[in-house]
């Protein structure tokens, strides 16, 4: 039932956007009652949250397998790069960013998205961890969560000067100044 849930939402959501999403059109487009819904999840930040948390899985697996066989920085690099591509690329993601990157920022207030970026640096330091980073935890930690910061400021304001969209501007971006971080 959960899976079914969660990928009515997830068509919700593309489709509307999580702002004009909302409970009734899940449990819809679910084919379910308004009650069950409400039985599985309470909130829209709560159907939102778990619909986040399952994109973020299938995203950090892609991650982890850019990353296999790569020395650390290279695989800080890779990462970096794929990541930005990543949020294009999944239509959730790209939609939440792109029109909606408040939601992202305070989802369920800042105790959830304290709680995604925490998710987030923990998967993203493991697959450092996995790539050979050498460096102690707490270390590769404030690296990996500095990382996502800087990943997640260009992808919801995109204009400055470097065009993070451009791959070669990415990876170059990560190979100068992300990359001398990890050992």
């Amino acid at each position: 039932m959960s899976v079914l849930i969660l990928d009515a939402a997830q068509q919700v959501f593309e489709t509307y956007g999580a702002r004009r999403a909302n409970l009734e059109d899940v449990a819809r487009a679910a084919g379910i009652s308004k009650s069950t819904l409400y039985r599985a999840y309470k909130t829209k930040d709560e159907l939102l949250n778990a619909v986040l948390a399952r994109e973020l899985l299938d995203f950090f697996t892609q991650l982890d397998e850019v990353a296999s066989g790569l020395p650390p920085r290279e695989a800080i690099v890779e990462c970096f790069t794929r990541g930005l591509a990543l949020t294009l690329e999944i239509p959730l993601l790209a939609k939440l960013f792109e029109a909606e990157p408040e939601i992202i920022a305070s989802s369920d207030a800042d105790r959830s998205h304290n709680a995604l970026l925490l998710h987030s640096t923990e998967q993203a330091t493991r697959t450092l961890r996995r790539a050979g980073a050498t460096m102690p935890d707490d270390e590769l930690v404030v690296v990996t969560e500095l990382m996502l910061r800087l990943a997640y400021t260009y992808m919801i304001s995109p204009i400055g000067h470097l065009d993070m969209s451009d791959e070669d501007v990415a990876r170059e971006f990560a190979r100068t100044y992300l990359a001398p971080l990890v050992y």
